[in-house]
């Protein structure tokens, strides 16, 4: 029984609605295929524009011992009556600290770049502003890519917009599957024909194309869209496998490896609530896993409801932020804990989703492949829209004879 044999209508069906929502959607898919190919050089990218932030500043007599306390003391200073939300660490070591601000209103998130060891602020950014200079041109772009600059109603926009993608590529695949399978069959659906006519052409790119990069595009739509609807893609996700977090419990029935003894010995530690102790935190939470180091402290914006310290370990696979939390109360105490290298298979498969989509799992050759396929939506757009309007002209010069001899 052939593909199409046992279901005469799928083709046809399928082929239509592959077409009005590629060509209806088609720019939009085009848009986030070439944002998304900068963007696996976004870090390498912001270093290069803005190097008097994100590269090695000019080394001090005295290093501080309390970066967290001291980039949150000279925000307060240059920032009055500006709420911090969260401090992260730089990524290339001697860079500036980044203090995020809580949005006033409908206004934008301020980064603003601080020199803990020196004691001196170096400026600020407003993250996804649309300004023509090199500060803002990378946080732009990731804004562009993630919600078309529209905030939280542009980022849900964007997670259905990637839905559509997966069931593009659904019925594109339905729609170019040879009608047998036999070798010669596969050999002409995945290869242009030499020496043919442009229809025929492109015909054949836009076939071969979607067919040899299917996979990347379920990749790219699927994790899109998690990214877009977290909480759904985790609850779909544990109807299948294990999703429920590490806990300090957990982590303490572990092997010593993971630093389960200091668990015990530092959880009951009682520590001011201050901002000049969240220093302390951070190594008491860094405390739990031997070499680690920290990357990310959110600010909560009521010390009652405890501080997220966000750990980077040698094997995970986002090695730019990490993956490994830690929730502390403001006295000290460790309340909860999440170790990727050692989640459920369904923590394991959500773990992996973010740094695949942006190619950091891979690797350099991960990431130059994700730069040309993310050029794969353009092509797709450009051949079918092509074809598309072949296809009416050639009806017309059908019609209108047709229509005048009546």
């Amino acid at each position: 029984m052939t593909h199409t044999s046992a279901r005469p209508w799928l083709r046809p069906l399928a082929m239509r609605l592959h077409r009005w929502v590629a060509l209806g959607l088609g720019t939009w898919f085009a848009l986030l295929g070439l944002t998304g190919a900068f963007l696996v050089w976004h870090g390498d990218a912001d270093r290069a524009l803005n190097p008097q932030w994100f590269a090695p500043q000019q080394r001090c007599a005295a290093v501080s011992a309390a970066p967290v306390a001291t980039s949150l003391a000279i925000f307060a200073r240059e920032a009055p009556g500006a709420v911090a939300t969260q401090v992260m660490a730089p990524v290339t070591p001697g860079a500036a600290y980044v203090v995020w601000q809580k949005p006033v209103g409908e206004g934008p998130r301020r980064q603003h770049f601080i020199d803990a060891d020196c004691g001196q602020y170096l400026g600020w950014r407003d993250w996804g502003a649309v300004r023509f200079d090199r500060a803002h041109f990378v946080p732009a772009m990731y804004e562009l890519h993630r919600a078309l600059l529209s905030k939280e109603a542009g980022h849900v926009a964007v997670g259905f917009v990637g839905l559509l993608l997966l069931f593009v590529a659904i019925t594109g695949v339905l729609t170019a599957w040879p009608r047998h399978s036999t070798r010669v069959a596969w050999k002409r659906t995945l290869t242009v024909k030499h020496g043919a006519g442009a229809h025929r052409r492109w015909y054949d790119l836009h076939r071969a194309t979607g067919m040899w990069l299917v996979l990347f595009l379920l990749l790219m739509s699927l994790s899109g869209a998690y990214l877009c609807f977290p909480k759904q893609g985790r609850a779909l996700v544990a109807m299948v496998l294990p999703t429920s977090p590490s806990t300090l419990r957990e982590l303490a029935t572990s092997a010593t490896s993971h630093g389960e003894e200091a668990a015990g010995r530092h959880r009951n530690a009682e520590i001011p609530p201050a901002f000049a102790n969240l220093d302390a935190l951070v190594r008491q939470a860094q405390s739990l896993w031997p070499d680690t180091q920290w990357t990310r402290v959110q600010i909560p914006d009521n010390p009652a409801k405890g501080y997220d310290v966000r750990l980077l370990q040698g094997d995970e696979l986002r090695a730019d932020t990490g993956d490994t939390r830690v929730r502390m109360s403001a006295t000290g105490k460790v309340v909860d804990v999440r170790d990727p290298l050692r989640a459920s298979a369904g923590d394991t498969l959500l773990s992996w989703l973010f740094p695949l989509h942006s190619g950091e799992a891979l690797g350099l050759a991960g990431r130059l492949a994700w730069s040309v396929f993310g050029l794969a939506p353009l092509l797709l757009f450009a051949t079918g829209l092509w074809l598309w309007l072949k296809r009416r002209r050639a009806t017309r010069s059908r019609v209108v004879p047709m229509v005048a001899a009546r």
